[in-house]
């Protein structure tokens, strides 16, 4: 059985991050230019989105634990699992696959950040983590 508590947790932070994420989001066509002007802003969106990154990779471990799946031996991998056992559809597989791969970038690459696609995620991904929390909910509960 899954950790109610610690899945709980977890699932509730991403949805605060996801939350605080769409707070700083552009909303308006200058907004984007005012968001690549301001460094702080830069610094909240980089470490929510990695926070919210890792959020969906820890409730997908914690799923694959809990159902004795095979274990991942990648974050990307993690994703695969959730597509094989049927959690996530082929498409948002790919889509949290591309997650763990901008987590790698902001924990490990963040001399080389590109904020206008962090502006893009911003503006156009972030409904994938709420599709996410919803697959991987659903499956907790199951």
């Amino acid at each position: 059985m899954v950790d109610r508590d610690a899945f709980d947790r977890r699932l509730a932070k991403l949805e605060e991050l996801v939350g605080d994420l769409r707070r700083i989001t552009p909303k308006r066509p200058g907004d984007r230019n005012a968001f690549l002007a301001d460094r702080g802003v830069q610094a909240q969106a980089e470490r929510w989105l990695q926070l919210a990154a890792e959020c969906c990779i820890d409730l997908a471990h914690h799923l694959i634990a809990d159902r004795g799946w095979r274990s991942p031996r990648t974050y990307r991998e993690t994703f695969e699992i959730l597509r094989d056992q049927g959690v996530l559809d082929a498409e948002l597989a790919v889509a949290m696959q591309g997650w763990a791969g901008l987590r790698n970038v902001l924990a490990h690459l963040y001399m080389d950040i590109d904020h206008a696609r962090i502006c893009d995620v911003l503006e156009r991904e972030l409904d994938q983590l709420d599709r996410f929390a919803a697959a991987v909910a659903r499956a907790s509960a199951e």
